[in-house]
């Protein structure tokens, strides 16, 4: 919630912004008119500042987006700030902090936090300075006498102001002559009818609310001063210009007044007073038409800036046309092609699924089809999919054919992306899954489909390496709640996603299996290691007689991160067309510790002379990669002090040493097995085995 304040806050100073910059630059033309216009104006900027509401006209000045951060910014990992301009636009975003596209903490959160801390901090300053101050003020107020009405005369002060809300009091000096008292208390007169008092203390709210944005300071002080001229203004309409020199002579006298009270706004002063000197003696009654042009100016501007610019509303054929051009012009680009697309159709455009429990809107899946005609056929190389039909270029690539993605915030559809109909088939589940790797790829949601606790399953592969995948619950939470396998990684790295293939959303069809559940049907889906082992050997089909480790209470940044496969084999040299690639012939190695293999394969002791046996049944064998970070640990036959019941081993970095070490093999008939550690496709550390 605090969260999103603070984003609303961020937007509306920055729309303030844009309106106090117009309140600047409009003030300089209208130095003839009365001040009371330039006053005027800062109540627009004021609205702007704490309320965040608008209408939208086509009649608005507003040159930026008024909304340029978005609440997704939250949740979506791929932050971006849009004010409608472009340069700025740049510069911003690529100044926001990277992301990892499976990094499960948004950077951009982090960040905000923080910048909501600082600012309540900042807010939570200035209102005790101010209360500070007020009681400060209330103490001298002690020796005040009243005079009449509201006015009050004080020692001390030296200069007059208002203090209070609802009943406000007057405070002049006590020294001031009559003729001063009466032109001065006649401006704190006008001050109290004019509700300035009021506006002040709004005007310091803002501030507060404001306090990071220095254009905010500025519009501050400039309608305080606005404010005061335009009060000075009134009493010479009021009493006549011919006063103007007794005025002026009064507020010289106040030249010393004390500018603090103007920190406070339940106590504002006077100041300024060479300005308002200055104004006073330059004014002149205007004329009937300036009134009028000014009258008229600040509507128009008014209006202009409370509004908002009126958005472009797109339909989905809108999206759907602009996609096609896009796609076109990609096309007429490509170096490999030579021809100019003349029309082009939408043949079909369909609605394949709506979901909404994904995101705080809706979201919809669009299926296209279109046609290119080329200018010369001819001149069309086919290639990447596209076909040729009657002299038309149709489209089908190996990932299929291209689905849009598009939102509904505000319930205006906005397009996200394309994702492929080879990559989710026919299946409502399918097309969740699908769409749900896109939006986590975009960075609009996490990395989990089901949020709370996990449990991670470790657990090998045919092929030797070791994968995991990760389990949640997805329906009830605690221990009445079933489990499922959301996702598996393989030894490489790469997320899979598990699709269990209904015709249903994730959220009903785990519900329904909730539901069964709860009844008494499928109690093994409350357990884990049978839900790890039913998707293991029922849908990957891996072999049944491997060890399963579970892992509780992790995050999903603790799945995220590769497992280390560990291989035991016979590695056949490293290959001359690639020199960082070596073949590995994976073996099992048996000691006399695992007896009950020993017995499944009816090893006699005569078969383990060296305490261990080499089982080799797999004729196929496996390539890795080596890089600058593979460590190589080897015997070192050089060293004495190895003996018969001691294995000192060398270790290095240097392929080239280990390659050596390797020839001094090659002619040798026995093989020389070695235990290698692989991680995101490369080999961590490659070591002989052993037998001691």
């Amino acid at each position: 919630m605090l969260e999103r304040l603070f984003l609303q806050i961020l937007n509306m100073s920055y729309i303030g912004s844009v309106v106090i910059l117009f309140v600047l630059a409009a003030r300089l033309f209208l130095k003839k008119a009365p001040t009371i216009f330039s006053y005027c104006l800062w109540a627009v900027a004021l609205f702007r500042l704490l309320l965040p509401i608008s209408f939208e006209s086509m009649l608005s000045f507003i040159p930026v987006n008024p909304e340029p951060i978005s609440y997704d910014i939250l949740y979506t990992r791929a932050s971006q700030v849009n004010t409608g301009i472009i340069n700025v636009d740049y510069f911003t975003n690529s100044s926001l902090p990277a992301v990892t596209i499976y990094e499960s903490v948004n950077p951009m959160k982090i960040w905000i936090n923080i910048g909501e801390t600082l600012w309540m901090i900042g807010v939570l300053v200035l209102l005790i300075y101010s209360l500070v101050d007020l009681l400060r003020l209330k103490r001298k107020l002690k020796n005040a006498v009243y005079d009449r009405d509201n006015i009050y005369l004080l020692n001390g002060v030296d200069t007059p102001f208002v203090l209070g809300i609802i009943r406000p009091k007057i405070y002049l000096p006590m020294l001031l002559s009559e003729s001063e008292k009466g032109y001065i208390l006649l401006h704190e007169q006008i001050h109290i009818r004019r509700f300035d008092h009021v506006f002040r203390i709004i005007g310091y709210l803002a501030l507060c609310i404001h306090w990071f944005n220095p254009l905010v300071w500025i519009a501050y002080f400039e309608s305080g001063k606005d404010m005061e001229m335009s009060c000075d203004e009134a009493v010479i309409r009021k009493l006549g210009v011919g006063v103007k020199k007794e005025y002026s002579s009064s507020l010289l006298s106040l030249t010393t007044g004390r500018r603090t009270l103007k920190a406070n706004p339940l106590a504002f002063g006077e100041g300024d007073t060479k300005n308002r000197i200055k104004n006073v003696m330059n004014y002149k009654k205007p004329v009937f038409w300036v009134i009028i042009i000014a009258v008229i100016g600040i509507a128009v501007l008014s209006f202009g800036l409370l509004s908002n610019p009126k958005n472009e509303i797109l339909t989905i054929e809108d999206y759907a046309n602009r996609y096609v051009e896009q796609v076109i012009e990609n096309y007429e680009k490509a170096e490999y092609q030579n021809f100019k697309v003349v029309e082009y159709k939408i043949t079909s455009l369909n609605k394949l699924a709506m979901f909404y429990d994904l995101m705080n809107y809706p979201i919809e899946l669009w299926s296209i089809e279109y046609r290119l005609k080329p200018d010369n056929i001819q001149n069309v190389v086919l290639a990447g999919g596209m076909n040729e039909v009657d002299g038309w270029i149709t489209e089908d690539s190996s990932m299929g054919k291209p689905v849009m993605v598009f939102s509904y915030k505000d319930g205006k559809p906005e397009f996200l992306g394309i994702i492929w109909n080879g990559e989710m088939g026919d299946l409502l589940s399918s097309q969740e899954i699908a769409l749900r790797q896109f939006l986590e790829l975009s960075g609009y949601l996490p990395q989990e489909f089901f949020t709370g606790q996990h449990v991670i399953a470790k657990f090998k592969l045919s092929t030797g390496e070791t994968a995991q995948a990760l389990l949640s619950q997805p329906a009830t939470k605690g221990s009445r709640g079933i489990w499922c396998v959301e996702r598996w990684m393989d030894g490489n790295g790469t997320v899979y996603y598990n699709d269990p293939q209904v015709d249903n959303s994730l959220a009903d069809y785990y519900t329904e299996l909730q539901k069964q559940c709860d009844n008494g049907h499928h109690p093994w889906l409350l357990e884990p290691l049978d839900v790890a082992l039913d998707f293991i050997h029922g849908t990957l089909g891996q072999p049944s007689d491997e060890m399963i480790e579970l892992i509780y209470n992790v995050s999903v940044d603790d799945f995220l991160q590769t497992p280390i496969s560990t291989y035991i084999g016979f590695i056949s040299n490293f290959a001359v067309s690639h020199p960082d690639l070596f073949h590995f012939d994976p073996i099992e190695w048996i000691t006399l510790e695992d007896t009950k293999r020993i017995e499944e394969l009816d090893i006699k002791a005569y078969d383990m002379p060296n305490g261990y046996y080499i089982y080799n049944p797999r004729e196929d064998n496996l390539a890795f990669l080596v890089n600058e970070k593979t460590e190589y640990n080897f015997i070192d036959w050089g060293n004495n002090s190895v003996g018969m019941d001691e294995v000192r081993f060398y270790s290095t970095k240097d392929k080239d040493e280990f390659i050596r070490y390797l020839n001094i093999y090659s002619d040798n008939a026995a093989k020389v097995p070695f235990r290698i550690e692989t991680k995101d496709g490369y080999v961590l550390s490659i070591t002989e085995m052993s037998a001691n």
